[in-house]
């Protein structure tokens, strides 16, 4: 491959952004990889930076999962007894209805949850 500015010039490298071949005088180096021009230096460290946050958040996917389902099984507790209680009728099944739904809801994100915490 040769830079894309200077046919002639085998390139040292490929821009991490846009991936044109660069040589060694076009080359920029921005600490987490090569850049051609200066709007792409600025989209490298911008990718990079934004990697580097994902990767910080990423560990908290499974305490807020966890956190979710233990505040679902709660409010499904909370549903259920009162739909159980209530007088029979419509109220009395919508709760129990809700509660069913809030129970596989906290059964979900306590199985995602778990799947995060592997990684």
């Amino acid at each position: 491959m040769n830079c894309y500015l200077h046919p002639e010039t085998v390139a040292v490298g490929s821009c991490k952004y846009c991936f044109k071949g660069v040589c060694a005088s076009c080359a920029v180096d921005t600490g987490v990889g090569l850049a051609c021009t200066m709007a792409c230096e600025a989209k490298v460290k911008a990718t990079d930076a934004l990697i580097e946050r994902n990767k910080k958040m990423a560990s908290f996917g499974a305490k807020t999962h966890s956190r979710n389902a233990s505040l679902l099984a709660l409010m499904s507790v909370l549903f259920l007894a009162f739909g159980y209680l209530a007088p029979r009728g419509f109220l009395s099944l919508y709760m129990v209805g809700f509660g069913v739904v809030l129970a596989v809801g906290a059964l979900l994100a306590a199985a995602n949850a778990r799947r995060l915490g592997k990684l």
